[in-house]
């Protein structure tokens, strides 16, 4: 779905029952319009990669939100003693009524209150569940059990809430949420072309900024996913290319590219990596800001290949591909040039991997977070855990398989793939980060590393931890 014409329906004909949902979670009008707001802007940007009914989504996003709220924007306030009086048109009775029911689910925990909306209010299975919020099947049974409990014996619990009456329609928030975006990509969009300005005004060095600066080179720490940054350049669409100079010292290479612009996605524009003739990898530029969330990480066969030697110079180009064109639900090669974005942003990082030694890590916790952990375990995906073995086959078909990876503590996880290293996932804190990463087994990457997987194959997933001292957990699926 890649039009704006499905996104503007889909917030006329869905919203409000989503309203409801963050209603539900956060027992106040205002802040469940300004969740719901901002999960649909957050939901806007990917909205291009989203096939079949996009509310599941766009629902998975209002939770992430407002559990990532809840520990940031919340967690400064003192809870009370009962919530405050919901100001409502309605009789007296039916507020008495509510706000019982909101002091009952205002004395339930944040994950416990979760449970039951998806559960009783989406009717989701435990699995669904389990899935959605990322924990196991068993976390969700207790969570409800204990939740049910707590509102069984609560003794002013009287009925369950009705639906909100006096909530924005629909077209109303329809054009609070354009605002938003627009909003969004301006602010993101000045903060990298000011980035690009310093950089075209010939400053070297691209100096950290501020820890609380999240977008553009300078929120990307000096040590950034198990590699030292060692190089970053950062060009404008105008120009369509860029490039830098460096000088390894390791062919353990890791290539972080990133472009954004302000426009609809009309077109797929990319960013490609190309070292000494080489194409390195590609990813789809955004439009809500640089994120250097994906890696491309070449095996030392293709670097070798492309003329990249330890303590020899080389160049790396990064360049801006108007590749695709959408006409209705296909796609096609449009060979002529393209008008692109003025205001668009190209950007990439180069970082060389490094050890433990070299990286100062943070206290540990007295007390670790529990790590909870998906269900992710069928014949199409496998988990591997901590406490589990090592190694498990996956029933391959065809097209790559994402790898998600979460730690209790700081550590490497190396993956395998019928006995060859495809993936390393790092960890430096104890956030508790999930990190997510994908790889085609039947890729030209993946034959100079050495591995020949054809279908019909069984992919043998083998994870070899180190430096690890909690729990940890690590899925692997088809990429589809």
């Amino acid at each position: 779905m890649a039009g704006t014409a499905e996104f503007d329906e889909f917030v006329m004909a869905r919203s409000r029952h989503l309203l409801r949902i963050a209603y539900l979670l956060t027992g106040d009008h205002a802040l469940a319009e300004d969740l719901l707001q901002t999960a649909l802007v957050k939901s806007w940007s990917a909205w291009k990669r989203i096939h079949g009914d996009p509310e599941p989504y766009v629902r998975q996003v209002l939770l992430n939100t407002y559990r990532s709220w809840w520990r940031r924007r919340w967690n400064g306030e003192r809870p009370a003693e009962s919530l405050p009086e919901q100001a409502m048109a309605a009789p007296q009775s039916a507020v008495d009524e509510r706000d019982e029911v909101w002091r009952a689910l205002g004395r339930l925990s944040r994950q416990q209150r979760v449970v039951l909306v998806l559960r009783y209010f989406e009717d989701l299975t435990e699995a669904e569940i389990a899935k959605a919020l990322d924990i196991s099947p068993g976390s969700v049974k207790s969570y409800a059990a204990k939740g049910l409990a707590r509102l069984r014996l609560d003794p002013d619990l009287q009925a369950l809430p009705r639906a909100v009456e006096d909530a924005p329609a629909g077209n109303e928030r329809l054009a609070g949420v354009r605002r938003r975006i627009v909003a969004q990509r301006r602010g993101r969009l000045a903060s990298a072309a000011a980035a690009v300005a310093v950089f075209l005004a010939g400053i070297v060095g691209y100096a950290l900024g501020p820890r609380g600066e999240p977008e553009g080179l300078a929120g990307v720490p000096d040590y950034y996913q198990g590699y030292r940054v060692t190089e970053r350049a950062q060009t404008t669409f105008a120009e369509r290319s860029g490039e830098l100079t460096l000088t390894p010292s390791s062919l353990d290479l890791a290539f972080f590219p990133a472009c954004t612009h302000s426009g609809y996605d009309q077109q797929r524009l990319q960013i490609s990596v190309w070292v000494g003739g080489y194409s390195l990898g590609a990813v789809d530029c955004a439009t809500d800001g640089l994120s250097f969330e994906h890696r491309i990480t070449p095996a030392t066969e293709t670097l070798r290949s492309a003329g990249v030697e330890v303590g020899k110079p080389i160049t790396v180009q990064f360049n801006l591909d108007v590749r695709y064109a959408y006409t209705g639900s296909s796609v096609v090669i449009d060979p002529s040039p393209t008008p692109v974005p003025s205001d668009g942003v190209l950007a990439l990082l180069v970082g060389e991997m490094v050890g433990f030694g070299e990286v100062e890590l943070p206290d540990r916790p007295q007390t670790l977070p529990v790590l909870d952990r998906p269900a992710y375990a069928s014949g199409t995906s496998v988990l591997i855990t901590a406490d589990g073995p090592r190694t498990a086959t996956l029933d391959w078909r065809s097209g790559g398989v994402r790898i998600m990876a979460r730690s209790q503590t700081p550590g490497v996880l190396r993956v395998r793939i019928n006995g060859v290293l495809v993936d390393v996932k790092t960890w430096w804190d104890y956030e508790q980060q999930t990190w997510q990463s994908e790889f085609a087994p039947a890729s030209d990457d993946a034959k100079a590393r050495g591995l020949t997987a054809q279908y019909p194959d069984r992919l043998t997933i083998t994870v070899e931890p180190d430096q690890l001292t909690g729990d940890w957990w690590l899925a692997v699926m088809p990429a589809g």
